[in-house]
């Protein structure tokens, strides 16, 4: 496949991916692991997989709403950081959910994210998102839920877990994106227009 790399460089990739976030634990951000899982979408697999994106970018905007009163004027480098990769399910031995492995061909993403100390978000990630998940997902909407976990010890394999897509041909690197873009990249995409204008309030 041409979006695969050498086995070397892909370990390079992921060594760099661990870094970024071993550097930001030090400094105090705080880690999580999420998975995004989608209700059924249209499309061809290359529409899907754009619409995946956008709803993940949408979600990432709608909780720097919540990090920051006016995102325009935060630095780039001080944003929440979202290392994000699309990921199938790895058959297994025991008994998979139905829906996992069904809809959209079971495609999900995950995302490794570093939440920077100090923000307007008074509770850790994963409490955001067990707490307002209502405000993300739904049957009506492109998601059907995001799970959230704390990543409390053994970085490395989970970021290895995280991006694990990128080794397949199936996802390869092509499909990986990190969140924030540039500010003129941000106000430029249509799913996070919405999000990125000041507060009036």
């Amino acid at each position: 496949m041409e979006n695969m790399l050498p086995h070397s460089m892909i370990r390079g990739l992921i060594t760099g991916y661990t870094r970024m976030a071993t550097d930001r634990i030090a400094c105090g951000w705080e880690p999580t692991l999420l998975t995004f899982m989608f209700n059924q979408l249209s499309g061809s697999p290359k529409n899907v997989e754009q619409q995946m994106q956008e709803t993940i970018e949408a979600v990432y905007a709608k909780v720097l709403r919540w990090c920051f009163r006016k995102p325009r004027n935060v630095p780039v480098t001080a944003m929440p950081l979202w290392i994000c990769s699309p990921d199938y399910p790895v058959y297994k031995h025991h008994k998979q959910n139905f829906r996992d492995i069904a809809l959209n061909d079971g495609r999900h993403v995950h995302a490794i994210a570093l939440m920077p100390p100090s923000t307007r978000m008074r509770t850790t990630l994963d409490t955001h998102f067990d707490h307002e998940q209502i405000r993300y997902t739904g049957r009506d909407r492109p998601l059907w839920c995001i799970d959230a976990w704390p990543i409390q010890d053994n970085l490395p394999f989970v970021v290895d877990y995280g991006v694990k897509g990128i080794k397949t041909p199936r996802v390869g690197v092509d499909a990986m994106f990190i969140l924030p873009r540039t500010h003129s990249e941000m106000e430029g995409r249509r799913a996070e227009k919405a999000y990125l204008c000041d507060l009036s309030d």
